[in-house]
């Protein structure tokens, strides 16, 4: 998904007009007819969704695993948190456009919460019109029980606007369904990288800035910047009490990599099937897996791996000891009250002929029971939570710097280009199929560097046909047990 460097200030303007329209109707105690709401201004923009002023007077609910729930709803008395406020704000504007009250119920934990649902779509109720399920558990059940709706089968939802993520969505079709859905509203979580702006002033180094932007922050960028910094802390031995120029958890962040330098673990081959990728891009793969395993044995890198000796030894961003740091995007806000100055960038591009960044999605998705009743309300109440988003999206990006926008603009362009170049890899949602085969391979990168790249060709014997026999038994219906 290409990015825009131009759109940030658009979009953030929209969202900011579309803020202040909604604390207008606050204040001035808006009627609930809806010839008085119709009157609202609007962000002019020429995406706005065309949708009527209705009242369907009934409730939306929604439902789902505890840490992706907290995108849907604010309380009132949560009042004062300019995101709460947002996402506050957003729930009026839907009940005032449509007469929907947006509300929460649980459905079980994240192991749970899928057979909750399986179980109210056989006994045909409409007790939840939305599940926001988790980034995998439970996942590929649910698309293949037959129990969800297709999101193109909402005549109210835009899935190639702006706001609605239609790359990631289409990756992750299944006979042509959309049964995966992903707009604004579920505010991104990306894999990307924090940079400690006084270690890089300590080093004389210049923030990659300029390189995100122009194209030019590679894999051999980030290297030649982390590989400076490197510091023993007088015991003569490599632990998490030195300081290095780059730093993580040793497993799903070094998968990342993969997904940013332009590959995937599984991917549709030309019938459709969903397949392991690797073999088609051996030579790639194999010069990533050298690159990575390189930073992850070197004296500037640091990486907390389980099943090796670092296991839980982390080096907290905190610590002032890092210079990079990988990390997602909601582990961010952990770090604006801290006295370091940090900024934030995209995982870098393998090279510049890759010409796009791709940061890995490991958020929750969107999904909806088959058994909805009032289907143009439910499709338009989508469409509605990903188009008021915007002015959510600007206070979520200032809760993750901690500062307005405007000061810090090339960290807020940075988050922009982020949310913007997500992407999905099914191996992420099969990763439980196939006896872990398939999780193994999504994990070939962490999984290498603990025992050696050496083992490449007997790690991928053993797991490659187990996870294509498992894929096409999971997803195809003409072949499943």
């Amino acid at each position: 998904m290409k990015f825009h460097p131009k759109k940030l200030l658009s979009l953030l303007m929209a969202g900011l007009m579309l803020f202040s329209a909604s604390a207008c109707a606050q204040t001035n105690d808006t009627p609930k007819d809806t010839s008085a709401t119709e009157a609202m201004t609007e962000a002019d923009t020429d995406n706005k969704p065309d949708i009527k002023f209705k009242d369907y007077d009934c409730e939306f609910v929604i439902t789902g695993v505890d840490d992706v729930r907290k995108w849907a709803l604010s309380e009132e008395d949560q009042a004062g948190d300019p995101l709460e406020d947002a996402i506050f704000e957003r729930g009026i504007r839907i009940k005032d456009h449509l007469g929907v009250t947006l509300v929460e119920k649980d459905a079980g934990d994240w192991v749970s919460y899928p057979n909750t649902i399986l179980r109210m779509v056989q006994a045909g109720d409409d007790e939840y019109q939305l599940v926001a399920a988790h980034a995998f558990q439970g996942v590929p059940d649910l698309m293949a029980s037959g129990a969800m709706f297709d999101f193109s089968e909402f005549e109210a939802v835009s899935m190639e606007a702006p706001y609605w993520a239609f790359d990631y969505m289409d990756a992750l079709t299944i006979q042509d369904q959309y049964l995966i859905g992903y707009s604004d509203f579920c505010l991104a979580n990306c894999y990307c990288i924090v940079l400690n702006k006084d270690l890089m002033d300590k080093y004389n180094l210049t923030a990659p800035y300029g390189d995100v932007t122009s194209m030019k922050w590679t894999l051999d960028r980030m290297i030649s910047m982390a590989s400076v910094v490197s510091e023993d802390n007088g015991d003569g031995e490599k632990n998490n009490q030195d300081t290095f120029g780059i730093t993580g958890w040793g497993w799903t962040d070094l998968v990342a990599f993969l997904q940013s330098s332009g590959m995937k673990s599984i991917e549709r081959d030309d019938t459709g099937l969903y397949r392991v990728t690797y073999e088609d891009n051996g030579e790639k793969l194999l010069s990533l897996l050298d690159k990575i395993s390189g930073i992850y044995d070197s004296e500037y890198g640091y990486f907390w791996t389980p099943g090796s000796e670092r296991d839980g030894a982390t080096v907290e961003f905190s610590s002032g000891r890092t210079l990079l740091q990988l990390t997602t995007t909601s582990s961010v806000t952990g770090m604006r009250g801290e006295s370091i100055r940090f900024g934030v960038l995209p995982y870098p591009m393998y090279d510049e002929q890759q010409n796009e960044y791709r940061s890995l999605s490991w958020n929750g998705n969107l999904m909806v029971p088959s058994t909805i009743k009032n289907v143009d309300m439910v499709g338009e109440v989508l469409e509605l939570l990903a188009y008021y988003t915007a002015p959510v999206k600007t206070a979520y990006f200032e809760d993750l710097l901690g500062s307005k926008l405007a000061e810090a603009p090339e960290d807020a362009n940075m988050l922009e280009i982020i949310w913007e170049s997500q992407i999905s890899d099914v191996g992420v949602i099969a990763s439980n199929i196939s006896d872990d085969a398939v999780g193994n391979l999504l994990y070939i990168i962490p999984n290498l560097c603990r025992d050696g790249v050496g083992t490449y060709s007997s790690f991928l014997a053993k797991r490659v046909k187990v996870a294509n026999r498992g894929l096409e038994n999971f997803f195809n219906p003409r072949t499943r047990n």
